[in-house]
């Protein structure tokens, strides 16, 4: 497995966490991405199972998203801050890469770019302080899209953020990846690799949809070499997909 390839966690959402354990060992799946929902006891239990249980070469983590959106009230705040804090000390303590940071979906009516951003500013001094680092994700599909590709290319640039491109939500966007490249691609340090039928977020093989899996894989080891790659396949891949596009994966940026 090549040191620049991980695997997310998320393929596993339905299984025991012995049968996670067996899989990733199996097939000696040695890079992982987990996500990390500290509210949800029983995720936890089964993360702490894994970290403990199997050897890793590296890992990432993503943060949490199901219990935490950065597009809350002032009132839930400070709460939820503290749940990603607890986030971001588990991947300092795990020695992950990095931690995965969603900013673009919109979950209010009054959604207001300035909040978020506030709140941004927030976690990254958080993250700087604890010693780990945010990549910043574009997510939202479709009408809970906060930040247009313009406008997430423009507060990365001006904040100097690191990023995570998640193709997926790229290719439901229609956003353009090659355009998208040319602004930041000195910021991007990861991506997920994942796609879709143009309109959901599916999470689907790369090479699974009418999109050009291989097409796509080319520019990222064009434009970003050095980048990450996270395949975060939905649980209802079947397994087998996600070892063959593994080997197929490598071979394209070999």
């Amino acid at each position: 497995m090549k040191e620049n390839i991980f695997v997310s966690d998320l393929i596993f959402y339905n299984d025991t966490k012995e049968e996670t354990l067996d899989f990733i060992e199996r097939n000696r799946l040695l890079n992982m991405e987990f996500f990390l929902e500290p509210r949800d006891f029983n995720h936890t239990e089964k993360l702490n199972f894994i970290l403990k249980n199997a050897k890793f070469n590296a890992l990432s983590f993503h943060g949490p998203y199901r219990y935490f959106n950065i597009d809350c009230s002032d009132i839930l705040w400070e709460e939820l801050k503290l749940n990603f804090v607890e986030a971001l000390i588990c991947c300092k303590k795990n020695n992950g890469e990095f931690i995965v940071l969603h900013t673009n979906e919109a979950k209010r009516k009054e959604s207001s770019k300035k909040d978020i951003e506030r709140k941004l500013d927030e976690l990254l001094l958080l993250s700087k302080e604890i010693g780990v680092q945010i990549l910043v994700e574009n997510v939202g599909v479709d009408k809970n899209m906060i930040y247009s590709q313009k406008d997430f290319e423009k507060l990365v640039k001006e904040k100097q953020l690191k990023v995570l491109i998640d193709i997926g939500h790229l290719l439901a966007n229609k956003w353009s990846l090659e355009d998208l490249l040319k602004g930041i691609k000195e910021n991007v340090v990861a991506y997920h690799i994942h796609s879709n039928d143009g309109e959901k977020d599916l999470h689907e093989s790369i090479f699974n949809s009418k999109f050009d899996g291989e097409k796509i894989l080319k520019i990222i080891k064009s434009e970003t070499p050095d980048a990450k790659l996270v395949l975060e396949y939905s649980p209802i891949t079947d397994k087998n997909i996600l070892l063959e596009d593994l080997k197929r994966i490598e071979e394209i940026i070999a």
